[in-house]
């Protein structure tokens, strides 16, 4: 069986498949303590599966470089994450990568990748992530696309991890939620639906639309496919459309925007693709 756990900045969800099946799924609040949350489930679920999970792999909303996160402004952590001190204990072996590397692996299997070897596999929720899918081959690696500062002059500036006026600091949930609640409305969806004015929902269009066009400039995608809860919730208000892009890149024809069918389950899903080749001792 294969552990697969989806770690948000908001949500943490986690599954056990036998092949592409899943024995169970369960979705809880991510805590402020994440280390021990993911510590917790992994013992539980061993303890209840004794000797049964022959593999863990996990999908975290920050850089991941020899099974470090480097920080995640979704988890609100600055520091580093070492998960094979984290995870060692547990005597199964793991994969631990970006959870837009870990969704994109559905995306090719299942999703837009059986139509098209080049697409954009596009994040927006409490964070935003890109993972990149070219000529069929997923690009391992820390594409770190919604950290991108493209508003240097933007005031008042907003900061990120370690810089101001990113993507994700101006137009990820978080960033909407720290730029725009009130006392009656705190979350993005109530912010959108009740406090922003049409000027303010086109400014956040407009940043999406030069974010789209500068990975449209760097990797030429057949087709960009949306997920996360705001850019699912939210498709119509935020996704800009092709001739507001156009502004932001010469290569014609903008690609098509569509949404992801597997919804929420793309993490978990995703995971255990990945999972499937990398089953190995933990000597190796």
């Amino acid at each position: 069986m294969v552990l697969t756990i989806d770690l948000g900045g908001t949500k943490l969800q986690y599954a056990l498949f036998e092949g592409n099946s899943s024995i169970i799924s369960i979705t809880e609040p991510t805590q402020k303590d994440f280390v021990a949350q993911l510590q917790r489930i992994i013992s539980s679920l061993a303890s209840k599966y004794p000797d049964l999970i022959d593999m863990m792999s996990i999908g975290v909303p920050g850089p991941i470089k020899n099974n470090v996160m480097q920080g995640s402004k979704p988890l609100n952590c600055t520091k580093n994450i070492d998960f094979t001190i984290i995870l060692n204990g547990f005597n199964i072996p793991f994969i631990v990568k970006n959870d837009l590397n870990m969704a994109v692996y559905y995306e090719l299997h299942r999703g837009a990748g059986k139509r098209h070897k080049n697409f954009c596999l596009i994040s927006l929720s409490t964070g935003i992530g890109v993972a990149v899918v070219n000529n069929g081959n997923i690009l391992e690696g820390r594409i770190e696309m919604g950290h991108q500062v493209f508003f240097p002059e933007f005031q008042p500036q907003q900061a990120c991890t370690n810089h101001m006026n990113c993507w994700v600091s101006l137009a990820s949930g978080i960033g909407i939620e720290k730029r725009f609640a009130t006392d009656k409305y705190q979350t993005t969806e109530d912010i959108i639906e009740n406090v922003l004015d049409k000027i303010q929902i086109d400014e956040i269009k407009a940043m999406n639309a030069q974010a789209f066009g500068n990975l449209i400039n760097a990797y030429d995608p057949d087709v960009i496919v949306i997920m996360g809860s705001l850019g699912l919730k939210q498709f119509h208000k935020i996704i800009p459309d092709a001739k507001t892009i156009e502004r932001f890149t010469i290569n014609r024809p903008v690609p098509k925007i569509i949404k992801c069918q597997a919804g929420n389950d793309i993490g978990i899903i995703g995971a255990n693709y990945a999972a499937y080749p990398k089953i190995v001792p933990l000597n190796d």
